[in-house]
């Protein structure tokens, strides 16, 4: 190692030791003095930063001006966190000697001597292939995402297109079609967060509001979730109908006509959402059960393993979903494989 007398002289006062542990580590491991310079850098580090003369070039160098203009904020912050006693944590990148491409997850920690900070240790991993995987992922499912909302876009068209030239029932074409729009909704949602998950607030937001007249017809309150993307599409759906009938036959039909959403976790594992219309028409149950009503009553307990429950009062339909919210939290296949 290029000035390992020298090196050893600087680690002296912690011994043989510590010498062999910092020596032995896969990753970048410098010694850092109080001033920011740099005093010690392993042998590792020196093979992964690709310096040939660390004595002669990089000792006693500042330590910040080590990392282009874009990290070196970053570095700046970890360091004076670290001359204040505390260990700090960042990611940035940082090219080799050579001009090799380079991301780097730093730690910087504190060496304290009888109560002051005397030095400061910095250990960076190389990361570089993690990132660029990320990114690989990154651009694999944007790429996904555009096709699908193409796709959705198609579908609308082509299912628009046929079932009017087919002399299809109006409103047939435009439950169908707002069933559609429910679900790219939803994966609109889905998307910003990279289909990891998907805000409950969002998700009744976008399948409900598109159906007041107002804005005072309608209230959403309760702590946001996030559910999992399987349950974001059904509660979508499920939301979607509840609305629809509320245009239709309930409070939504009417001036005067309001909807209550609110939602709440009880007992730290359940989660309850209710649905409450007032000011509408005198409602009666109905004759026979719609597509709506089995998204409503039938898929939505199956998929969420909870149960549904559907009062049909004079002064305007009651809903209450409860569910487990280990069931909004459970990750689809797919999301596993990516």
């Amino acid at each position: 190692m290029s000035g390992e007398g020298s090196d050893k002289i600087v680690l002296e006062g912690a011994g043989a030791y510590f010498l062999s542990v910092v020596e032995a580590s896969r990753d970048c491991i410098r010694v850092i003095s109080p001033e920011g310079f740099i005093e010690y850098m392993n042998a590792r580090g020196q093979a992964l930063f690709e310096i040939d003369d660390f004595a002669g070039r990089n000792r006693n160098r500042y330590w910040p001006d080590m990392w282009p203009a874009e990290s070196r904020d970053r570095v700046e912050l970890a360091l004076r966190t670290a001359l204040a006693g505390e260990a700090a944590v960042f990611r940035a990148p940082c090219p080799t000697a050579k001009g090799d491409p380079r991301w780097w997850d730093t730690t910087v920690s504190p060496i304290i001597d009888q109560g002051r900070v005397v030095r400061v240790l910095a250990k960076s991993r190389d990361i570089t292939g993690e990132i660029r995987a990320e990114a690989h992922r990154q651009l694999l499912v944007n790429e996904l995402n555009h096709r699908v909302k193409n796709t959705l876009a198609t579908i609308q068209s082509i299912t628009s297109q046929s079932l009017r030239n087919a002399g299809v029932d109006p409103s047939v074409r435009s439950a169908l079609e707002g069933r559609l729009m429910a679900i790219a909704a939803t994966h609109n949602v889905l998307t910003d967060e990279n289909w990891s998950a998907a805000s409950l607030r969002q998700i009744i937001d976008g399948s409900v509001t598109p159906y007041r007249a107002n804005p005072g017809q309608l209230t959403i309150s309760g702590q946001d979730l996030m559910v999992s993307p399987k349950a974001a599409v059904v509660l979508a759906l499920a939301f979607h109908e509840l609305a629809i009938n509320a245009l239709k036959y309930g409070a939504l039909s009417s001036v005067g006509g309001r909807v209550d959403i609110g939602w709440s976790v009880a007992g730290g594992d359940k989660l309850a959402i209710t649905w409450t219309e007032q000011g509408g028409p005198e409602v009666r149950p109905p004759e026979r059960r719609g597509f709506g009503s089995r998204i409503v009553e039938v898929a939505l307990p199956n998929e969420l393993g909870g149960e549904v429950d559907l009062d049909y009062r004079p002064e305007g339909l009651r809903c209450r979903i409860e569910a487990p919210l280990a069931a909004l939290d459970k990750v689809d296949a797919f999301m596993s494989l990516t």
